[in-house]
């Protein structure tokens, strides 16, 4: 039997011309057939019924039923598939199997992928009825699948093939039976966000035939945020900002990442966002769009900036605000490299905190004017409230088309020659999938006492259909661990954000290099849920100049925040009570609480360290004094550069609860689709699925279990780059 294939086996042994020689081959090679036909040169089968699923375009399932010598009915489910033949042909499957009396047919030509399921199928069957099924007989057990097994044990899990978490969170792709109206285009970009938009414009600029369909209705649909990160642009050179080293800035992307970023995916970033960046800033000269919006601006009343740290030495002489920008001195390093790469949309400046994340930004501008680009000059076409509902395939598994629903519930049909790019999101909205698919953070909310019904981001939005629909059609999100936007951790909610000042534990320890904001995060979730501290003093600006520009840290990029900064905390009080002032961090504006201390043992009674952690805390700094008059660190290794001594009165410092463990998905996850350096998503063979592509936050590679970054705004940054390069991929590659 070592010489006979399974198949060729199969064939032979249900043909009813099975000779004594085969026969007793049978009986050697199966050792789990029960009945007594199963001895008998003639009895081939156990009678019964037997019922088995294979992959098509989606699950196909075959019944049979058996005599001791033949197949006596046949039963075949194709109503799953998207392919309307595949759909109709289920009697002539039947037919086939029937007139065979085996699993080997022809066919039906034009539905390859649904015949290959029926076959595969029915030999299950079969081999059911041989008693040739064996928990330890992969090939045997599950045809030509070779991860059948591991398939089957998924499922008895409670899993979906291929995640560890918990629940069949991806369910079956839906399917339409009726169809209200087509459309025929080259190209369809499913999600009008900031990788939506460039893809609709990168597509349509290669002479393509572009449709792009967005769920929400045009009058709620709006644009989040206000950064774009963009490596070496001219916008930022024209300022007087240097041409990075991109090796070194695409090396400090996966090093944050853990390793996890692919450094392919990032390089592609990092190599054409500037391009990208002064390409959006033409759209919006040419379309007409206020001035102010594409234009540099270092006053007051600017309102389109850089973001970049200060220098100190000319702040400390006294030099106007406007004049101490540092545009050359970087990386800063502290502890992780950052340079100056963002560009702000932030629109007008407020002197008062602003209701609202990106309250003032001004980015919907040039965003607005890619729109009208693609569709004034190129006749793009833009369907709002339409959600894409899944992907449509043809006998060869390739992406030819998208079916979605109105906002009146009619189903629409978009059929494409090319491709289709999906930008449609992420997942933070979706309880099930971050549940199961955010395993670091899940167990850490688990063990806090967290419900999976509450384990979402507020931003519920985003609800994972577009990763849903390219799983359906056989991608693949890429493997734990699985991040959310966190910017980092520790005593973080201070006047000028993450800061590599000093900070004190509960026990008025050390615990971490404070300017290393990628492990600071998980530094700080190991820390007593208790109050900590931060800590410094006259010379806080030196601190604030020393420190990376990214997410959550200083911004001097608008030169009067830190002016205001400085004002207030000279004009505060010393008190034993805390007191607010205006941040300084990133775009926004909000207040923070601070204390302002005449005595280092003053400010420690002012933020509740306990008397009997006094002599601790006092120990601690007087401990990091000798290491910045030392110029090192041998605790953690902070750099030189951010190691200041806290001795010149006034002190001040700032408390904030450590410990916190139980993290929900926090405005969006961070991992999306497996694909290759064209954005082609991937299968679980890795090869590329034609006609199929990601960008946004739908697309993998990017990040690794959080958002600490060698650039603030690399999110929208990624976005638009990628989104751009995938719909000029999907054009070029068809």
């Amino acid at each position: 039997m070592n010489h006979i294939s399974r198949r060729s086996f199969l064939r032979a042994a249900t043909t009813g011309a099975l000779g004594a020689a085969a026969a007793g081959a049978l009986a050697a090679c199966s050792n789990t057939a029960t009945s007594t036909a199963a001895s008998s040169a003639a009895a081939v089968y156990t009678p019964g019924t037997y019922t088995a699923t294979a992959k098509g375009m989606n699950d196909v399932t075959v019944t049979m039923t058996f005599s001791e010598t033949a197949i006596t009915e046949v039963k075949v489910d194709t109503a799953n598939e998207t392919l309307d033949l595949a759909v109709n042909s289920a009697e002539d499957f039947q037919t086939m199997l029937m007139e065979a009396q085996n699993a080997e047919i022809d066919g039906v030509s034009g539905a390859t992928v649904t015949s290959n399921a029926v076959k595969e199928a029915a030999a299950s069957c079969i081999e059911q009825a041989m008693g040739l099924t064996s928990e330890t007989d992969d090939a045997t057990t599950y045809g030509d699948d070779p991860r059948g097994a591991a398939r089957a044990a998924a499922k008895a899990d409670g899993r979906v093939f291929g995640y560890s978490g918990p629940g069949d969170w991806l369910g079956e792709a839906p399917v339409f039976d009726n169809i209200d109206s087509e459309v025929d285009c080259d190209v369809c970009v499913v999600g009008l966000g900031h990788a939506g938009v460039a893809a609709v414009l990168g597509a349509a600029e290669k002479g393509a035939k572009v449709v792009g369909i967005e769920s929400q209705s045009k009058d709620t649909f709006a644009w989040y945020g206000e950064d774009i990160g963009a490596w070496n642009s001219k916008f930022a050179q024209d300022v007087g900002i240097p041409a990075w080293d991109l090796g070194q800035v695409c090396d400090e992307f996966v090093t944050r990442s853990g390793g996890r970023a692919d450094p392919g995916i990032v390089n592609l970033y990092v190599q054409h966002s500037g391009e990208v960046l002064d390409h959006m800033l033409e759209v919006c000269k040419e379309m007409g769009v206020d001035e102010r919006v594409y234009t540099y601006d270092n006053t007051e009343d600017g309102w389109t900036i850089i973001h970049l740290n200060a220098d100190y030495d000319k702040i400390a002489a006294g030099n106007n605000i406007y004049d101490c920008l540092d545009l050359t001195n970087y990386p800063r390093k502290p502890g992780t490299r950052t340079w100056p790469a963002t560009i702000q949309f932030m629109g007008p400046y407020s002197a008062e905190p602003v209701d609202g994340v990106a309250a003032n930004s001004v980015l919907k501008y040039v965003q607005q004017a890619q729109l009208d680009k693609a569709v004034q000059d190129y006749g793009a076409e833009l369907y709002y409230g339409t959600a894409a509902q899944v992907l449509v395939q043809n006998e060869n598994g390739d992406v030819v088309g998208v079916i979605a629903k109105d906002a009146d519930g009619k189903i629409i049909k978009y059929n494409t020659t090319m491709g289709v790019v999906m930008c449609g999101g992420d997942y933070a909205g979706n309880a099930e999938m971050c549940w199961a698919l955010m395993n670091e953070y899940m167990e850490r909310n688990e063990r806090e006492g967290g419900l999976k019904k509450d384990f979402f981001s507020f931003m519920g939005g985003r609800d994972g259909s577009s990763l849903k629909m390219m799983c359906w059609a056989g991608g693949m999100i890429e493997p734990a661990p699985r991040g959310t936007m966190i910017l980092g951790g520790g005593i973080n909610s201070t006047p000028w954000g993450a800061n590599s000042m000093l900070w004190l534990n509960s026990d008025c320890k050390r615990f971490c290099n404070e300017g290393n904001v990628t492990g600071a995060s998980t530094a700080t979730a190991r820390q007593k849920n208790a109050t900590g501290w931060l800590v410094t003093d006259k010379n806080f600006m030196k601190s604030v100049c020393a420190c990376g520009i990214e997410h959550s840290g200083p911004n001097a990029g608008r030169p009067q925040y830190y002016q205001d900064l400085m004002d207030d905390m000279e004009a505060l009080p010393c008190s034993s009570e805390p007191q607010q002032i205006r941040s300084c961090f990133v775009a926004e504006r909000m207040f923070s609480n601070i204390y302002k201390c005449d005595t280092l043992e003053e400010l420690a009674k002012a933020m509740g360290v306990p008397d009997d952690k006094m002599d601790t805390f006092m120990a601690s700094i007087e401990e990091y004094n000798a290491m910045c008059d030392a110029g090192n660190d041998p605790q953690f290794g902070k750099d030189p550069s951010a190691l200041i001594p806290i001795r010149e009165a006034p002190f001040y410092g700032c408390a904030q609860t450590l410990g916190n463990r139980s993290a929900s998905p926090s405005m969006v996850t961070m991992n999306g689709m497996m694909t290759d350096l064209n954005l082609n998503v991937l299968d679980v063979d890795y090869n590329p699925i034609k006609g199929l592509y990601a960008a946004g936050n739908s697309l993998g590679g990017r990040y690794g279990t959080g958002y600490s970054t060698p650039c603030a705004g690399n999110s929208i940054g990624f976005a638009v780059t990628h989104g751009r390069l995938a719909g000029q991929f999907c054009v070029d590659n068809a």
